[in-house]
């Protein structure tokens, strides 16, 4: 079976805004392009820095720029959320109502992402 590389759209991103690898990358704090490089040509994943670096940048959120590496993370994390939801209903305590808002919270904005009209 043959595997596919994520889409990013960091390539398209920089070329909207005229930028070279090497600008981009000075902008994001690399010293060299070739990090910029592997990313766009999907070698290696994104970094926290880099994602975070494109949203103050680009105002784009890493579900935007990157889709399919948010995807994939956002489905392991709502799996261990319902899991945990099922396990802990009943139990009255204020802990656990605790608890049941944040992932009652993160499953409303999951369904509301899912949605939400692609762009």
């Amino acid at each position: 079976m043959k595997t596919t590389k994520p889409v990013n759209y960091l390539r398209s991103r920089r070329l909207r805004w005229g930028l070279s690898q090497g600008e981009l990358a000075y902008l994001l704090g690399w010293p060299r392009p070739d990090v910029i490089s592997r990313i766009e040509k999907k070698q290696r994943p994104p970094t926290l820095k880099l994602v975070i670096a494109c949203f103050i940048l680009f105002g784009a959120p890493a579900a935007e720029l990157f889709p399919d590496i948010s995807a994939s993370i956002e489905n392991a994390v709502m799996t261990r959320v319902w899991e945990m939801y099922e396990e802990i209903q009943g139990d009255p305590s204020r802990k656990t109502r605790a608890k049941i808002q944040l992932l009652e919270g993160a499953i409303a904005r999951s369904e509301k992402r899912k949605n939400e009209p692609r762009s």
